[in-house]
């Protein structure tokens, strides 16, 4: 864990630590129409102010949890340059400082920098490079193998259909299904015969190539269990490359043994998706297998003092039912098991959230959040970026917070619609000024929150070098 005066990205740390507040209450009912909503608490990440009422505006969805919050997951839009991204910086920064930890799928690229937008606050929080992903490979690509042993049996099937059907374009009928399964299990069989791990190519392979076992326990003949999946074989070809073939779109980065060089560990992991085509087939399939990746190897039960479940000992808080708890660990004098706090933040969602197939995969990943201590952050432009696929429509029912920047009117008419908010909303969405957002916490509406940044902050946050001249204007915590 993270100790404040570590983080010399947030020094001085007045700026961002949580003072008491005294407001009178006559003065803020005043310059705030008594309906204002309640504060979150004085728990959690500060953020800035709310400005109708003057007060601190702090936000946790661990802290809030329960209270009017049912999950942690959070959606962020608006226009550019209306400070999305900024916000989304200092949050999770501030986060790490109450222990938690936090991973960023990069997918916005600062020319001026050569880099993803979270390079530089990711190694000034943790010292370490981005993981990066480059089509074709080469020096310091990263490369996740999706036939991983690490990624649990039906999750593997559950993933390498969902890559092949984004590569098709279409579900699979129940028969190129079947080979699929029946093509991932060979694979495994096979590679385990030579030692070592299988790849998609090995899938590809078993589908050109089934056997007679295979085709009699689904009572078909070779040749038609052999056409079910050659279909699926091309796919995976155009997809991986195959023999001298080096031109698939997910070369150099899914299609051979995992070489992931990461810290699981560190406070901040950064995945640097930047040379990965925007919008093409290929960053949509690789967001699919770094979130199975994650929750399979990244989300694993730790206290915050940083051991497992089991080095704490139980204790029982029941004596005729048998009910017991995790308590202490005497290694490290932690009292009582308290689950790790994470957070995933997605830039440029819309590949996760604007595809159904995907929407699907990690349906699971959203919807059991709260059982793994996760809170995930989706940032994106607008709603019309996305679709209205019910996959889709599941997903950001599962956003309890949305934080909505300054649009356009008829971005703004379509994010009310879909949202439910209230019709006065449309006109004051449109009127919102740089940095300052309107907030729907559970069902609480708070309509402006200014976004406050420390003169650190400031560097390390502004992605719009390329049009602006950056100054020390920008207010400050003090």
């Amino acid at each position: 864990m993270t100790s404040a005066l570590d983080l010399n990205l947030l020094a001085p740390a007045h700026q961002t630590v949580r003072r008491p507040l005294h407001t009178e209450t006559t003065a803020s009912q005043a310059l705030y129409l008594p309906i204002a909503p309640p504060t979150l608490g004085t728990r959690g990440a500060v953020i800035g102010r709310e400005l109708y009422s003057g007060k601190a505006f702090i936000y946790c969805p661990f802290s809030t949890f329960g209270d009017g919050l049912p999950g942690g997951n959070v959606i962020v839009m608006g226009d550019t340059g209306r400070g999305k991204s900024s916000l989304t910086k200092t949050y999770t920064a501030r986060q790490i400082r109450l222990g938690r930890q936090v991973v960023v799928l990069d997918t916005k690229e600062q020319k001026e920098r050569e880099e993803g937008e979270w390079a530089a606050l990711g190694r000034s929080l943790t010292g370490k490079a981005p993981v990066k992903f480059t089509p074709g490979g080469g020096r310091d690509a990263s490369c996740i193998n999706p036939m991983d042993p690490a990624i649990a049996g039906k999750r593997q099937i559950e993933l390498v259909r969902t890559i092949v059907e984004l590569g098709l374009g279409k579900p699979l009928d129940e028969f190129a299904g079947s080979a699929l399964r029946l093509a991932i299990r060979r694979a495994r069989l096979r590679s385990a015969e030579t030692g070592r791990t299988p790849v998609l190519a090995d899938v590809a392979a078993a589908l050109r190539d089934p056997e007679e076992t295979d085709a009699a326990a689904k009572r078909r003949s070779l040749d038609e269990l052999l056409n079910d999946g050659l279909e699926v074989s091309y796919v995976l070809d155009r997809l991986c490359g195959s023999g001298d073939d080096s031109t698939g779109d997910l070369t150099g980065m899914l299609d051979g043994p995992t070489s992931i060089g990461v810290d699981l560990d560190a406070d901040m992991i950064v995945f640097d998706l930047t040379k990965v085509p925007s919008g093409g087939v290929a960053m949509t399939i690789l967001v699919a297998v770094i979130s199975v990746f994650l929750e399979e190897v990244w989300l694993q039960p730790v206290c915050e003092c940083g051991t497992g479940p089991g080095e704490h000992e139980r204790t029982t808080v029941d004596a005729r039912s048998g009910a017991w708890e995790l308590g202490a660990n005497p290694v490290t004098g932690c009292r009582r098991y308290t689950q790790r706090k994470r957070i995933m933040v997605c830039e440029e969602a819309w590949h996760v959230l604007g595809t159904p197939q995907l929407a699907a995969l990690l349906e699971r990943f959203l919807k059991f959040a709260r059982g793994l201590g996760l809170s995930c952050v989706f940032i994106v432009h607008h709603l019309s970026d996305v679709d209205d696929s019910p996959e889709t429509q599941a997903a950001l029912k599962m956003a309890d917070t949305v934080v909505i920047y300054s649009m356009k009117k008829a971005e703004a008419e379509d994010t009310v619609a879909r949202l439910g908010l209230p019709s006065w909303t449309v006109e004051h969405i449109m009127r919102l000024r740089r940095g300052i957002a309107l907030w729907k916490v559970g069902e609480v509406i708070y309509p402006a929150v200014q976004h406050l940044l420390t003169e650190a902050e400031q560097h390390l946050c502004f992605s719009s070098g390329a049009m602006t001249d950056l100054t020390s204007s920008s207010p400050e915590l003090e």
